[in-house]
């Protein structure tokens, strides 16, 4: 059926224009994922790292057949489906500055990936409505080709912060700590594919800080991601990144252009940057970072 659709996505352009976009609400999502409504159309999980968004397709008025008729408002449907997820993907921020579109709008050959990606996205859900109209859902995922399209690709990791290595050693948990977990609730934190972590002089996570083994690579099971989002805590330890033991930190502010960039005391940060395993969280992009619920 996949396939059938598909080709659908390529019908005349005459075909598109006999159907229209219907507004769709993030879906229920389980407990303490965070969803973001990007469009009227579609939204993103950014715990599961998947855009999702709808398209409705419109009987055409000149088909011959009730099977033609039917036919072909499944591949406008399917259509627009492709065409909305291009505008969730397109309306994604990247970090604190930038959005997807203005990757999109100054390189070529980020725009070929992510339209390329687009158009091989994943049919999640097609229903045919009583009054013949078809309502297509799409969905891809961030990790992978699209955040490898964008994040910035560095040849090494940045060093430790020098001033951080200066200070004795803090005494070391009696339980190894697993993981990061920032909680950024009451700071309006957005969600970014690539937020930083900061002190008042310093940054001291972002894409740059991770290995690229960690992020990239067949061997990895979510390549492209840096950080996970959680609108609930107990969920956010219990997430494969961090569990069982994690260090949770809580955030001073949201700061940036678009919130998506976090402070943190001082004081924490050098607990992290002192302690080789410590920093091995975001070497290894063991970040969770838990927000508001929109």
């Amino acid at each position: 059926m996949t396939r059938l659709l598909k080709r659908g996505a390529y019908a005349p352009l005459w075909l598109a224009l006999t159907c229209f976009s219907t507004p769709v609400l993030a879906a229920s999502e389980p407990a303490g994922q965070f969803t973001e409504q990007i469009t009227p159309n579609g939204y993103v999980n950014w715990t599961t790292g998947v855009a999702t968004a709808t398209g409705l397709g419109v009987p055409p008025r000149n088909a011959v057949s009730a099977m033609q008729s039917k036919e072909m408002t499944r591949a406008a449907a399917w259509s627009v489906a492709l065409r909305n997820l291009l505008e969730v993907v397109k309306g994604i921020q990247v970090d604190s500055h930038t959005t997807v579109q203005n990757y999109v709008t100054t390189n070529t050959e980020v725009q070929t990936r992510v339209e390329g990606l687009v158009q091989g996205a994943t049919l999640v859900r097609e229903r045919e409505i009583p009054t013949g109209e078809f309502e297509t859902t799409v969905e891809i995922k961030l990790a992978g080709q699209l955040s490898e399209s964008i994040l910035p690709k560095g040849s090494q990791i940045s060093s430790p912060i020098a001033r951080f290595q200066q200070v004795p050693p803090p005494v070391k948990p009696k339980i190894p700590y697993t993981g990061l977990v920032i909680d950024a609730r009451g700071t309006g934190a957005r969600a970014a594919l690539a937020p930083r972590i900061l002190t008042q002089e310093d940054e001291i996570y972002g894409p740059k800080f991770v290995d690229p083994k960690f992020i990239s690579g067949p061997s990895v099971e979510e390549p492209g991601r840096i950080a996970w989002y959680f609108t609930d805590e107990e969920k956010a330890r219990e997430h494969y990144k961090v569990t069982a033991n994690p260090l949770v930190l809580k955030a001073l502010r949201a700061t940036g252009e678009n919130n998506t960039d976090l402070v943190i005391e001082e004081t924490k940060a050098e607990y992290i940057e002192a302690l080789p395993e410590h920093r091995a969280f975001l070497t290894q992009a063991k970040v969770l970072i838990i927000v508001d619920p929109k």
